[in-house]
């Protein structure tokens, strides 16, 4: 289990180390960090066994209708959580590559490997839903993981908040379906409304400006 955990714990914060990494070999290519973390993200998850990187989603007809309300639920809420990414180069990152890459490093990679640990992925069902220790530790993991990208303020504390609750339920329809196939694109939902939200907001802001 500490083995499970130790990988789990390696693979939330790969991208800190791959950016301290490129931050000491070629400093010229920091802003580019998160495509070597793919890189990175990719192999592992070539390497590791018995993810649900490439596996088709199982139990579609459970699954689907709670994917829908998560949906539907994220484009509403992302309007208040913050995130503001500046320019084309990181509003593409914030809404694609990060969504994609984080699904396969905590969804696809992590969370399978604590769930082989009966005591971790052991369901537990509640009157409100199932949920699973290893779910729970890869949405604490998840929320924590936001650190790598910002300054521990009240700010990041709320990104943090998303962040787990989000975890929760992406790692829900993960556990359902043993797929991250549904979770990827819930997570750039998520992303790509929060982004559309602080666009229109900075450009309403602007124009009162000039006005």
């Amino acid at each position: 289990m500490l083995w499970s955990l130790f990988i789990a714990i390696l693979l939330s914060f790969s991208f800190r180390i791959v950016q301290i990494v490129i931050g000491l070999i070629y400093k010229q290519h920091l802003r580019f960090s998160v495509y070597y973390w793919g890189i990175m993200v990719i192999i592992a998850s070539l390497l590791i066994k018995n993810t649900y990187v490439y596996s088709f989603p199982k139990n579609l007809s459970t699954a689907l209708p709670l994917f829908l309300i998560i949906l539907i639920v994220n484009c509403l809420i992302s309007r208040s959580s913050g995130y503001s990414p500046a320019g084309r180069f990181d509003r593409f990152n914030f809404v694609i590559i990060y969504p994609v890459l984080e699904e396969i490093a905590f969804r696809g990679l992590a969370l399978p490997v604590l769930t082989r640990h009966h005591s971790l992925g052991r369901i537990h069902h509640t009157p409100v839903i199932e949920l699973s220790f290893a779910v729970i530790i890869t949405a604490a993991l998840f929320a924590v993981s936001h650190l790598q990208y910002y300054k521990l303020n009240s700010q990041s504390i709320r990104f943090m908040i998303f962040a787990f609750a989000g975890g929760l339920f992406f790692g829900l329809i993960t556990q359902m379906t043993e797929s991250i196939m549904l979770t990827i694109p819930l997570h750039i939902a998520f992303n790509g409304s929060a982004a559309f939200y602080a666009y229109l907001i900075a450009k309403k802001q602007s124009n009162s400006m000039y006005s």
